[in-house]
């Protein structure tokens, strides 16, 4: 893998050294290992020895591990333990002094900090020198001994550490690297889902465990949920995760689904340590909270088989669950305290010491002889125990709304926001004229974007660069970062255009009403080439013009969707141009009353949808329709909507998946709320009331809204909402604004 090493941090270089070495000062007298409840049991390590007749030397001759060990000393070192009779090595290099580490999940590299920064070591060449990734800037664990500090994506693409103000990921794009700062909270540990998709970080707030769990978007990670009382997770699946709530019940969140939860086992029981084990099961101990004979803190270990209908009873033997973490193929607990190692028998608590002392974190290698199961899917509930049952496809007829209860709103005024992408809105500059401004995601105060001499009246933002593309004085102009605008096309019309990017940022499309749609090469226009490289009308058997609008892009790009309107009162359909071969599919022809073909959208997969809702005057039922042609006229209702909802934004954050806000009244101040709809299940399910708010827009990922408190002919207050948090920001830094829109999204 071609690394190259990146520039210092801004963060004064003196000042991280410093802290680093604060914090191996502390590795060194012991302070940050934050682990409890093995004291009592590691007592008892010497009677455990007698008792199996296990000696530090004979388990050092051939130890019965499930995978390489690899072991980080106080002194600074990494060795490992080889399987069987392979005996013990140095790893690191002796002059280094490691902090912490992790093995790739092919046992063949290991990253690693020292106080000078991150480094990659091959260890399939012994004495190979280490390759650094970053310097300072790697920063340094807060805590050790309590999970993986250093953790690896499956592929081995990307790596995430913890930090003192968060976490770190890098990603290596091409030989380029990419570096993220997750700053949401102070992480013990995290954890990559098995594909690589998702990464979970466990903090710690009031004594309660939190799992903060981000979605990886290309070189990108987005929040996509929290689990605020989580004592233990599993992964089960690349996208399903398993955690056991402090008050009891086993649960299973489907990421896919939109954070869907199910209930495994029910809330009578207090569950802990949840583990897939070697063989596909999932492994997790148990315990009455009504039987007073088993203490606070124990249980025994159950076991449930992947599609199983109910759980079997392993262990007889209650075991102190304090500290314990699981072997990577699940068969024993591992007992890590005061730099002492000791493996546990989960089903009677029996252990054995391992030969290892001053330790102060450790890692595994790849377990032998184990394969990860293809394309698991998640273990049944058990039918003997309460079950919430997964929602089906219910017939196509409008049901009541989902309600929550109404969510507090804290509100917020601030000049600049955090946010998982650029938004973009149109606001007077310093000179009255109306710009295009940007909303970094990096947390920056926006600023106007373009310098246009008058007024801007629309744009589209690149869903892959900062670029825009806008209207002034009938004429499309591109702006690019801080370059030379340049023009696109003269316009034959002042009706709205509605720029779009192609999903590469290469192209831009248009709708000329009388021109028909067009679609430009941005590379050819800069470059003073005619930009003209494809042009679609449409003429009625009649001879008269059609009117051709709103203009988008399929997924990969290969085709366009725009709406055709056939002369005043008469229909309108929705038409795909095939742009390499310049075929057109004519879509089935709607009133012109009949609101959907100005709301069609692609999805992901391709298929076209659009949306019926209260704010139409037609006899069709609510909801969502795929109108691919050649569907029936008004496309095939797949899913259903209550008949007074009315839709005011709507994206799609995850394949197959709807976020929609809705308000229950046609009414513009109407409070709204945010729903989640999978297409193959057809059912509402609310995610948060978030009040009135005018021209709503959902950001890529579903996570933010933008808004506004109120608009007038002069603008109005830029308002954007967490869905995670319900925290509402007023941006007080650009007066007058409108038009609001997120970089790479439509709805």
């Amino acid at each position: 893998m071609s690394l190259a090493v990146p520039a210092s941090s801004t963060r004064d270089q003196y000042f991280a050294l410093e802290r680093a070495s604060e914090v191996k000062h502390a590795i060194l007298n012991g302070q940050i290992l934050a682990m409890t409840g093995l004291v009592r049991r590691l007592l008892f390590l010497p009677l455990l020895i007698a008792l199996l007749g296990v000696s530090p030397a004979a388990a050092q001759e051939g130890l019965d591990l499930p995978s390489d060990l690899y072991v980080l000393y106080n002194d600074g070192r990494v060795e490992r333990f080889g399987v069987g009779t392979s005996g013990v090595a140095a790893v690191t290099p002796s002059d280094a002094f490691v902090l912490d580490f992790g093995v790739d999940p092919s046992g063949t590299r290991l990253a690693y900090r020292t106080e000078a920064g991150l480094f990659l070591l091959d260890l399939s060449l012994p004495g190979s020198s280490p390759l650094p990734v970053e310097e300072g800037s790697a920063d340094v664990p807060p805590f050790r001994g309590v999970g993986d500090t250093i953790a690896w994506s499956s592929s081995g693409d990307a790596i995430a550490y913890t930090t003192t103000y968060g976490a770190r990921v890098y990603f290596s794009a091409a030989g380029v690297p990419v570096f993220i700062d997750l700053r949401e909270a102070v992480f013990r540990q995290i954890s990559w889902s098995p594909g690589g998709r998702f990464l979970a970080a466990e903090s710690e707030s009031e004594g309660a465990r939190v799992w903060w769990i981000y979605r990886r978007e290309g070189a990108a990670l987005l929040l996509t949920s929290i689990i605020t009382d989580g004592v233990g997770v599993a992964w089960i699946s690349d996208s399903d995760i398993v955690f056991a709530p402090n008050a009891g019940g086993l649960r299973l969140m489907s990421l896919d689904r939109a954070n869907q939860q199910i209930s495994l086992l029910d809330d009578s029981t207090i569950y802990r340590l949840p583990a897939l084990d070697a063989t596909d099961a999932l492994v997790f101990f148990a315990r009455d909270p009504v039987d007073a004979t088993i203490p606070d803190g124990y249980g025994t270990l159950l076991r449930l088989e992947r599609g199983a209908q109910s759980v079997q009873v392993v262990g007889a033997t209650p075991v102190a669950l304090g500290g314990l973490t699981w072997s990577p193929d699940g068969q024993m607990l591992v007992a890590f305290q005061g730099g002492v190692m000791a493996f546990f028998n989960p089903t009677d608590g029996l252990g054995f010491p391992l030969p290892i002392n001053s330790a102060v974190a450790y890692d595994w290698g790849p377990v032998v002889g184990v394969n990860a199961p293809a394309a698991p899917t998640q273990p049944a509930p058990a039918t003997d125990l309460p079950v919430v049952v997964e929602p089906t496809l219910p017939p196509p007829t409008a049901e009541p709304l989902p309600t929550r209860e109404p969510t507090p709103i804290p509100i917020v005024t601030t000049s600049a926001l955090v946010l998982a992408a650029d938004g973009y809105f149109l606001a007077p500059g310093t000179n009255g004229v109306i710009q295009v401004w940007r909303l970094p995601a990096d947390g920056s105060p926006p600023t106007p974007f373009t310098r246009n001499t008058s007024d801007a009246v629309e744009f589209a933002a690149s869903p892959v660069a900062q670029a825009v593309a806008y209207v002034v004085d009938a004429e499309l102009w591109l702006q690019i970062a801080n370059q030379e605008p340049f023009r696109l096309a003269r316009l034959n019309t002042f009706a709205p255009v509605t720029p779009i990017f192609s999903p590469d940022g290469l192209q831009v499309a248009y709708a000329d009403e009388g021109a028909g749609i067009w679609r430009i090469a941005v590379e050819a226009a800069r470059e003073g080439e005619d930009p003209e490289l494809l042009r679609a009308r449409i003429v009625s058997d009649a001879g008269v013009e059609q009117a051709l609008r709103r203009p988008q892009f399929s997924p990969d790009g290969s085709k366009l969707l725009f709406d055709l309107y056939a002369g005043e009162g008469e229909t309108i359909a929705n038409n795909v141009l095939d742009i390499a071969s310049r075929q057109m599919a004519v879509g089935a022809p709607l009133p012109a009353d009949d609101p959907r073909p100005g709301r069609a959208r692609w999805l992901r997969d391709g298929r076209i949808y659009s949306l019926l809702d209260a704010a139409a005057s037609v006899d069709s039922p609510p909801g969502v329709y795929l109108i691919d042609p050649p569907q029936p006229s008004g496309g095939a209702l797949i899913a259903s909507l209550p008949a007074g909802a009315v839709v005011r934004a709507v994206n799609e954050p995850l394949s197959g998946m709807l976020r929609l806000v809705i308000a229950q009244t046609a009414a513009p101040d109407a409070p709204l709320g945010v729903f989640d709809l999978v297409l193959t299940e057809g059912t509402l399910t609310p995610v948060i009331e978030i009040g009135a708010l005018t021209a709503p827009r959902l950001s890529p990922e579903g996570r933010f809204i933008g808004g506004f408190e109120s608009l007038t002919p002069e603008g109005g207050t830029l308002t954007v909402i967490d869905l995670l948090t319900g925290r509402r920001f007023l941006l007080s830094s650009a007066a007058g604004a409108r038009q609001f829109t997120w970089s790479g999204a439509g709805g």
